[in-house]
C-alpha cells in the first residue's frame, strides 16, 4: 500500500509540475506581449523552468532535469509560436531577433539562398553561440545560458508563427516548420547546460562548501556533443530537401 500510494502521489506531482511550467510558458509569454518591453521576453521565459532546474541538478536528479526542461521548451515554443499567430504585429514588437530571422528565412524559402542552406555560413554561427551557451552555463550555473537559449527559441518560434500565418498550407507550415536539426541542436544545448552546470556547481564546492558536491553526467555532455555534430550533419545533408517543403507550405505547388 505504501507504495502505491507513494506513486500516485508521484503521478500528481509530475502531472502538476507539467501543467504548471504549460501555464508558466503561456502567462510569460502573454505578460511580454503585454508589456511590451522585448528584454523581459527572455528573461520571464527563463524565470518559469530555471528553479525547478537548478534544484533538480543540485539534487543530482539529472534525467528529470533533462526532461521537464524538455517539456518546458515544448511549452514555451508552442506558446510563442501560438501567440505569433494569434497577434503577429505584437508579437513582432517583443520577439527580440524575430522579424530579422523570419526575413532571412523566408528569403531562404523562396530563393535557396543564405545562410540556412550553406554551411560555410551557418557553420561559424552555430558553433559561436554553441560556445558562449556552454560558456553562461558553466560561469552563472545555467541561469544565463537558459536566458540565450529562451532568446534563441523564442525567434525561432516567431518563425514558426509567422511560416503559419503566411502559408497557403498552414498545417504543412506547422509540421516542417521546426526542421530536425534543430530539434537536436535544442537537446544538445540542454544536454551540455545540464552538465556543464553540474561542473559549476562542483568547482564552487571546491571554493565553498555551500555548493553540493556532485557526480559529473560525462553521458550528458557527450550527448550534447553528439547532438551538436549531428545537427550540423543532418542539416548539411537536409537543408535543400526541407527548403523544398517549406517553399510548398509557403506558396504551394509540387515538391
Amino acid at each position: 500500500m505504501p507504495t502505491i500510494s507513494k506513486t500516485k502521489w508521484g503521478l500528481k506531482r509530475n502531472i502538476l509540475t507539467a501543467v504548471l511550467l504549460a501555464i508558466g510558458a503561456v502567462l510569460t509569454t502573454v505578460a511580454s506581449l503585454s508589456f511590451k518591453i522585448p528584454k523581459l521576453m527572455p528573461l520571464l521565459g527563463a524565470g518559469v523552468i530555471y528553479p525547478l532546474y537548478f534544484l533538480l541538478v543540485a539534487r543530482c536528479s539529472y534525467n528529470r532535469a533533462m526532461i521537464w526542461v524538455l517539456w518546458w521548451a515544448v511549452c514555451q515554443s508552442v506558446a510563442v509560436a501560438g501567440a505569433t499567430v494569434l497577434a503577429p504585429e505584437q508579437a513582432a514588437e517583443v520577439v527580440i531577433h524575430g522579424s530579422v530571422y523570419t526575413e532571412n528565412m523566408f528569403h531562404w524559402i523562396r530563393t535557396g539562398e543564405g545562410a540556412e542552406g550553406t554551411v560555410q555560413l551557418f557553420l561559424p554561427i552555430h558553433l559561436r553561440e554553441y560556445v558562449l551557451f556552454s560558456f553562461l552555463s558553466l560561469v552563472t550555473f545555467g541561469s544565463a545560458a537558459l536566458i540565450l537559449g529562451t532568446y534563441l527559441l523564442n525567434y525561432m518560434n516567431f518563425y514558426v508563427g509567422q511560416l503559419i500565418y503566411h502559408s497557403n498550407y498552414p498545417w504543412l507550415a506547422a509540421v516542417v516548420g521546426w526542421p530536425p536539426w534543430s530539434m537536436l541542436r535544442v537537446i544538445g544545448y540542454i544536454s551540455t547546460g545540464l552538465a556543464l552546470t553540474a561542473l559549476a556547481l562542483n568547482l564552487g564546492h571546491k571554493i565553498s562548501r555551500k555548493f553540493p558536491q556532485l557526480h559529473f553526467p560525462r553521458n550528458y555532455f557527450l550527448l550534447g556533443l553528439g547532438l551538436l555534430l549531428g545537427d550540423l550533419i543532418v542539416k548539411a545533408t537536409l537543408a535543400p530537401i526541407w527548403q523544398k517543403l517549406l517553399k510548398m507550405a509557403l506558396i504551394g505547388g509540387r515538391f
